[in-house]
């Protein structure tokens, strides 16, 4: 038969001992008095419940006496259903500690029904005081999940009677991730000595475990938030057209980014054979953590947010006055170490990266990521992968973008190449290729054979047919002209 002490460990119970000491016991059974002239028909070996218009008469003679026809009965307890009950009289207490029975009284308000089969599950033994402790930590955990996690894990400790812990190492053979398993960082162990013959105690545990792992994914989107939208925004900015920019420039000064400011732009591309490698949900999730990685990164080294465009990641640095001649040089130091923290952190990363110069107002945010989208294209051209590379340091490169940033130049290389165009994008991108060649050596088939790495007349045919599709004259200078720039400013972009 179990102990008094033991039985009295039912989960979800709060005890207040009132006179005696509950110890060893032995308890046979439950038993549940209407009134006090019930406790007559008490079994020996009893746990007896008062209700709450029971427990009312507990400072009176009344009680007294029932209390001695439980001594005579031999009942081991009396708990009084009722928090609000009062307090047994001097004389009860102490003919209840003269003859050794305890009087107890719940802290909490509980249906008595629930109290009863809370003791009787206890008193049934391992199987039916496991579920119950299951039932009990799985209705704490559904109410209280928003509390702290020191106090869940506390809590769940003292429903489940084991020690429950947060580690950053699964020790022991009770260990559950808070997580999944590969991203893990943390784990509840529980730990018991009869841990083998007690199966409840790992579906506490889990339970607990997924508790956690949602409070801290529910903590990090309320953290991430603010973050994700102002990246949203600052996407939609620079991909927008200057008709509908008006009411995300709006949008934007309610939120606090100082658009009307001076901007900075680092634009960050994954190598093109990492994404054909990796599958496109696979390539998002680099993406993420990238960006994540790489804006922590920088955050240290003044205001800078996230943005995205495309496949490509936006490192924007907004200050409201202007930062000076060296902001290009700092910036791309800045972007640098963040780089190689991303390195060592990211696996499998190579990056092409390239630094905008600053310019103030929304147009220069505009201007200084083209600005970061050519100087990416020029790295790729030189195949220089994981190095932050300024604009300012493009040469020549940086006149041919200044033009193309222009509405007439992209209107003119678009209206110029737009047969080519349509001939999709992969027989485009060819076409306009050869044609470069062919332009930049100064209309020799056999140069551009070499540099191409094809034969003289398969060069001939392509360029025969890319005139018969262009609505230019190829003897004609500014046309010449107009398709060199055309080709050389697509290529940057």
């Amino acid at each position: 038969m179990p102990a008094l002490s033991d039985v009295l460990q039912a989960p979800g119970l709060r005890w207040e001992c009132l006179a005696g000491t509950p110890g060893d016991q032995a308890v046979e059974q439950v038993f549940v008095a209407e009134g006090l002239l019930d406790l007559r028909e008490a079994p020996a070996g009893t746990v007896a419940v008062l209700g709450a218009h029971v427990s009312s008469t507990v400072d009176g003679y009344q009680f007294d006496v029932a209390l001695r026809l439980a001594v005579a009965r031999g009942v081991v307890a009396l708990v009084l259903a009722d928090p609000g009950a009062p307090p047994p009289t001097s004389t009860s207490i102490g003919t209840a500690e003269r003859f050794g029975v305890v009087i107890l009284r719940h802290t909490e308000r509980i249906n008595l029904a629930d109290l009863v089969c809370a003791l009787d599950s206890a008193l049934r033994g391992s199987a039916e005081l496991g579920l119950r402790r299951a039932v009990v930590a799985f209705q704490h955990l559904t109410t209280r999940r928003a509390a702290r996690p020191d106090e869940l894990v506390a809590d769940i400790a003292d429903i489940a009677d084991a020690t429950v812990a947060v580690l950053e190492q699964p020790d022991g053979a009770l260990a559950f991730p808070i997580g999944l398993d590969d991203d893990a960082e943390r784990w509840v162990v529980v730990r018991d000595g009869q841990a083998r013959t007690r199966p409840e105690l790992a579906l506490i545990g889990r339970l607990l475990a997924n508790t956690l792992a949602l409070s801290a994914a529910a903590e990090r989107r309320a953290r991430e938030l603010p973050i994700r939208s102002r990246a949203e925004l600052l996407s939609e900015l620079l991909d927008s057209s200057s008709r509908g920019r008006s009411e995300l420039l709006r949008r934007a000064r309610s939120m606090g980014l100082p658009v009307d400011g001076w901007h900075l732009v680092a634009r960050i591309e994954h190598g093109d054979q990492e994404l054909q490698e990796s599958d496109e949900v696979a390539a998002f999730a680099t993406r993420e953590e990238l960006g994540r990685v790489v804006l922590e990164a920088v955050r240290s080294s003044g205001s800078w947010h996230l943005a995205r465009a495309e496949r490509a990641l936006l490192l924007i640095h907004m200050s409201r006055g202007d930062p000076g001649s060296t902001a290009a040089a700092d910036a791309t130091g800045v972007v640098q170490r963040a780089l190689d923290h991303a390195i060592g952190t990211v696996p499998a990363t190579v990056l092409f990266c390239g630094v905008g110069s600053a310019h103030s107002g929304p147009t220069g945010l505009i201007n200084s990521a083209a600005e970061a989208r050519a100087a990416v294209a020029a790295v790729r051209a030189r195949n220089r992968t994981n190095t932050a590379t300024a604009f300012d340091g493009l040469g020549l490169r940086r006149t041919l973008v200044e033009w193309y940033a222009s509405h007439t130049a992209r209107t003119a290389v678009d209206t110029v190449l737009a047969p080519l165009d349509k001939m999709g994008h992969t027989k485009a991108t060819s076409a306009i290729r050869t044609l470069q060649a062919y332009l930049d050596n100064h209309g020799s088939l056999s140069r551009a054979a070499t540099e191409l790495h094809l034969h003289r007349n398969s060069v001939a045919y392509r360029v025969e047919r890319i005139f018969a599709e262009l609505d230019v004259d190829p003897d004609n200078p500014d046309d010449w002209l107009l398709l060199q720039l055309a080709c050389r400013a697509r290529g940057l972009t």
